[in-house]
């Protein structure tokens, strides 16, 4: 009998069910089609212009992969369809409305991974080119008394993405600027000006789970436990507070599916014993801040709380942190929705040392995508490439195996949108070089790269 329990215990991991994979899967399903249009308002176009897109998908014109509106927009397209532009009925209308994963997904080396934020993505660019197109639909007069309202949000979300003092200069960053200006609108003050857009590349969502309880975004001053931070560009889009306690259900909902994504495997050859080499590397140069990365039985990540590094040690780019000025924190302490929207006051103003796994897709790197590799990332600030090009960045040939990230690549004729330049108000490449790097020789440098593609 005894022999009997032993052999049954030892035999549960051979039986246990790997419930994370079932669970992720789920919730990817779930984010494919997620989006929080609601009672007429959100992150939307004029009603009815959705069925232009529409006819173009299925005639194939401009939605191919890698086509006009990629390269200009940064939308990922399959089937002639882009990933996260959604028709939602409203009010006998269609109204285009975009939901998450047209920011929070994204190609590396190829491979479409839903929760990577997309490398190419220009609100900017959509906001000014929906502008234009929406000022000319709107023009055409409409039977639709609900038209008109919803046409108004539309233009007004859609300028203030587009506007040339706030918006985003480059793929691939997003202006936390936009997020900042509701707390001052809802109090009806003027947006101060000369306000540092606070530019950031797109988070990846895997990890988020823990993450948020260290704080929200990248510079963890949100309090991410509560749930609200997850709406706030609904509500910049012209969502009310009202309707945001409606729904609030189904954005707790969301928070907690982001807990469950898995980071994806490198899916390339891996040298095992340049890797184990490189572990040790990672325990001397990079775990004291980004820590241990621990694994179930399953070989799944066990996510754990990250650590808040002050910019006076990392010394990255401080465009994001200048923003949090003190009356914008004593705004957010007012707004309507202060009970799940909060911040959380960081003894010193840093960024958050996030965990690495899936590392190997989230080039660019740094909080404002600036290093285009994680070799460039190793090496002194100074040898860093100072522009590169982000043009297919998610592309398998624009993937570099050595160097792990961007490969290098003609930046002559690139545009301007497309082209990082780092001598740009918050592009800054520099910092995030520590002493310990400076031991590191080209051979170590590989060794750890080798490793971080375990992760």
């Amino acid at each position: 009998m005894i022999k009997l329990l032993i052999f049954a215990f030892l035999s549960l991991p051979l039986f246990a069910q790997d419930v994370r994979t079932e669970r992720h899967l789920e919730a990817v399903d779930a984010f494919k089609n997620m989006q929080f249009f609601y009672k007429g308002r959100g992150m939307a176009i004029s009603p009815d212009l959705i069925k232009l897109y529409d006819t173009m998908s299925r005639q194939g014109v401009g939605v191919q992969n890698l086509g006009p509106i990629y390269q200009r927009w940064g939308l990922i397209f399959e089937k002639n369809q882009a990933k996260g532009i959604f028709s939602v009925p409203y009010e006998g209308m269609q109204v285009g409305v975009l939901g998450c994963i047209a920011c929070h997904s994204g190609k590396a080396a190829g491979e479409y991974i839903v929760g990577l934020g997309n490398k190419n993505i220009d609100v900017g660019q959509i906001g000014k080119d929906a502008y234009l197109g929406m000022k000319v639909w709107g023009a055409m007069p409409r039977a639709n008394p609900a038209f008109k309202e919803v046409h108004e949000r539309s233009l007004a979300f859609t300028k203030g993405l587009s506007d040339k003092s706030m918006a985003n200069m480059t793929q691939g960053l997003v202006p936390t600027s936009l997020i900042r200006s509701w707390f001052y609108k809802v109090q009806n003050i003027p947006f101060p000006e000369n306000t540092p857009r606070g530019q950031v590349k797109v988070p990846h969502l895997w990890g988020y789970g823990e993450k948020r309880k260290s704080g929200s975004f990248w510079d963890g001053e949100g309090n991410g436990e509560l749930g609200g931070w997850g709406i706030a560009v609904e509500l910049y889009a012209g969502q009310t507070p009202e309707n945001v306690r409606e729904y609030f259900e189904r954005v707790h909902k969301a928070e907690n599916y982001l807990g469950e994504f898995l980071p994806p495997n490198y899916p390339f050859k891996i040298d095992k014993l340049k890797a184990e080499k490189g572990q040790k590397i990672f325990a001397t140069t990079c775990q004291g801040c980004h820590g241990v990365h621990n694994r179930d039985q399953f070989d799944h990540p066990i996510y754990e709380a990250t650590k808040h590094i002050p910019l006076r040690i990392v010394k990255t780019d401080p465009d994001r942190l200048n923003s949090l000025t003190e009356e914008l924190y004593k705004l957010i302490e007012i707004n309507p929705l202060n009970d799940v929207i909060q911040s959380v006051r960081k003894k010193e103003p840093g960024y958050v040392a996030q965990k690495l796994w899936g590392i190997w897709s989230r080039f660019p790197y740094l909080h404002n995508a600036s290093v285009p590799t994680l070799y460039d990332l190793l090496i002194d600030p100074l040898q860093r490439p100072k522009s590169f090009s982000l043009k297919n960045a998610g592309e398998k040939e624009r993937f570099d195996e050595v160097k792990m990230g961007l490969t290098e690549a003609s930046v002559k004729n690139e545009t301007s949108r497309r082209l990082y330049d780092t001598s740009r108000v918050g592009h800054s490449n520099q910092g995030h070089y520590f002493e310990s790097f400076k031991l590191l020789s080209h051979d170590n440098r590989l060794d750890l790269l080798e490793y971080l593609k375990t992760l």
